[in-house]
């Protein structure tokens, strides 16, 4: 799988600023000033990520518009430093599958399940300020009334999120309340059939023609600033425009899966599981999980200081049991055992007192067994 890339523009005119105001307040020695010239000029805004990845589309009242997606979170600090911000997807993303979840965010409810702490919410000019302890954190609109803040951009090698803070600052500077803010954060949720073949896929056995149709494996594999993994054009692009990608102080995944389904890791990231609560997450996720169809279980991995990047591989075992598979596996059964019963008494009368007649009717059974194994590969190929 390709890896997201989170990637900023530093704020030269900030920088400056900024050192500026440290020389006037100096009283030091040159050559301390010229430390902290360095310090101002390497001092890099910081970065947590949140993901979350809804694998719920196995639950069929569950709207398969909505599942499968990918929630991303993003809190930076010292935002200010940054003039441009870019969220880097490996695939196509159109505009109607990109989802602002900002609103989401303004309810007390989704902010502490959210951060898992009690959040408190202020609201100023249309903006949610969200309270965690001494923090405070201004959530960030993708669509607001400040025009050019965000853009989305699709190529060949992907999609790009683009957020330019220069403008947003120049607004927030003048507005009593948001001037002195300078942590930031941004959530979204990515849905569609784009998210299949580039961050999941599933995959059926060949050597389980008749177990796969109950049962199958998911691979999921979320990568972000993985370098290898990023298409070198795009890399190089980065380094042209002078941007520089992100370094993560702390990554959060999170995967939901019924709890029915096997979830292995391959990562040695630290990982801890809940169950989730029932109700708690509908207002949030859009609509309502029905959990007489089973519970839901959610995987948590976390990485501290991913400054070279993050990558989760996670293997899910699931059944796929229908009614309807069922039936007809028990059609087929039955209508085998007829077709071998009529082909082994065909051969008989044909054939009476023949010693090959046995043989004959084992040779029947084989192609017949050969034939619906054929069957089941050419059902698996054209699923895949």
């Amino acid at each position: 799988m390709k890896s997201f890339g989170l990637w900023y523009l530093v704020n030269k005119e900030k920088q400056a600023q900024q050192y500026s105001g440290e020389i006037k307040n100096q009283t030091y020695s040159s050559e301390k000033q010229l430390g902290n010239t360095e310090a101002a000029e390497t001092d890099p805004p910081e970065f947590d990520l949140h993901v979350n990845f809804w694998s719920l589309e196995d639950y069929k009242h569950m709207d398969s518009k909505i599942v499968p997606c990918l929630d991303i979170g993003i809190k930076i600090k010292k935002y200010r430093s940054i003039e441009k911000l870019t969220f880097f997807c490996p695939f196509s993303v159109k505009l109607n599958d990109v989802l602002d979840l900002a609103d989401k965010m303004s309810t007390k409810n989704n902010a502490n399940i959210i951060f898992n702490t009690d959040c408190e919410i202020h609201t100023k000019d249309n903006y949610t300020i969200i309270e965690l302890g001494p923090e405070h954190l201004l959530v960030f609109p993708l669509n607001q009334v400040i025009k050019d803040v965000y853009s989305i951009h699709s190529s060949e090698y992907g999609t790009k999120l683009e957020f330019n803070f220069q403008n947003f600052q120049n607004y927030a500077s003048s507005n009593a309340g948001l001037e002195e803010l300078d942590i930031i954060y941004i959530r979204f949720r990515i849905k569609g059939n784009a998210l299949k073949h580039h961050i999941y896929f599933d995959s059926e056995p060949l050597n389980k023609s008749f177990e796969s149709a109950f049962s199958g494996t998911r691979m999921i594999d979320f990568k972000i600033n993985e370098k290898r993994n990023i298409e070198e054009k795009v890399r190089a692009e980065i380094i042209v425009n002078h941007e520089e990608l992100a370094k993560l102080k702390a990554v959060h995944f999170l995967l939901m899966e019924p709890s029915a389904y096997g979830v292995e890791s391959f990562d040695d990231h630290r990982m801890s599981c809940r169950e989730l609560e029932k109700g708690l997450w509908d207002d949030y996720l859009g609509m309502s999980i029905d959990f007489t169809k089973g519970h839901i279980l959610a995987y948590h991995w976390r990485k501290k200081d991913a400054n070279e990047g993050f990558n989760c591989l996670v293997k899910v075992n699931y059944s796929k049991t229908k009614p309807l598979t069922i039936f007809v596996y028990a059609m087929v059964v039955v209508a085998l055992g007829i077709i071998s019963s009529a082909g082994v008494t065909a051969i008989t009368i044909l054939c009476p007192d023949n010693p090959l007649a046995m043989l004959g009717a084992a040779l029947l059974g084989f192609a017949l067994i050969c034939i619906g194994i054929q069957i089941g590969k050419h059902k698996r190929y054209k699923e895949m």
